[in-house]
């Protein structure tokens, strides 16, 4: 697990800045008394509340972030469709299944990541995401044949390897590309 931080840095600004602006729209009014609480509130919440450390080593790559949001958009729309199908249509509900996902990244930031961009999609659901063990477990609404289970552990695949090329580091990208290798094989 990461280590944590415990005291103020000049990096915990940006987050103190924003829990201040969420204080004030709770308040729903920019006052003085307002604007000190919420600070002082933020950086009593920073302190006591250490946050881990996060690595962030990797490299933003412009187009594959592209095709990451583009594609991430595109599954979106397709999957609230066939969703909405699967709750309207008048046939029973298709059987569903727990997959377990072994992802390539160590980072704790980008595994994060790859879960919510894969839970944000109607019809799979995170439910257990083990970042030392480098796995996560996906509740998939509709596994009905063995061929849609494959297809579900495909497509969280291929959104861990397209976050990675967006956002990975090299070796990463590497081994997402082997291991998409050997699945295809």
């Amino acid at each position: 697990m990461a280590d944590r931080v415990r005291g103020l840095r000049l990096w915990h600004l940006p987050v103190i800045i924003w829990l201040t602006i969420v204080w004030l729209l709770l308040w729903g009014a920019v006052t003085p008394i307002n604007l000190v609480g919420g600070l002082i509130v933020s950086a009593v919440i920073v302190m006591v509340f250490p946050f881990p450390r996060v690595s962030v080593d990797g490299a933003l790559r412009p187009w594959p972030t592209v095709v990451l949001l583009s594609r991430f958009l595109a599954d979106l729309a397709l999957a609230s469709f066939n969703v909405a199908w699967l709750a309207i249509r008048p046939a029973t509900p298709p059987p569903s299944a727990v997959l377990q996902i072994d992802l390539v990244s160590h980072s704790e930031l980008r595994q994060t990541l790859t879960g919510e961009l894969i839970s944000l999609v109607p019809g799979s659901l995170l439910i257990e995401l083990d970042s030392e063990g480098r796995r996560m477990w996906l509740h998939v609404l509709d596994a009905a044949t063995p061929e849609r289970v494959r297809a579900a552990r495909k497509k969280a695949r291929m959104q861990e390897h397209r976050l990675l090329r967006a956002i990975g580091t090299d070796a990463e990208v590497r081994e997402s590309e082997r291991r998409l290798r050997e699945d295809a094989s």
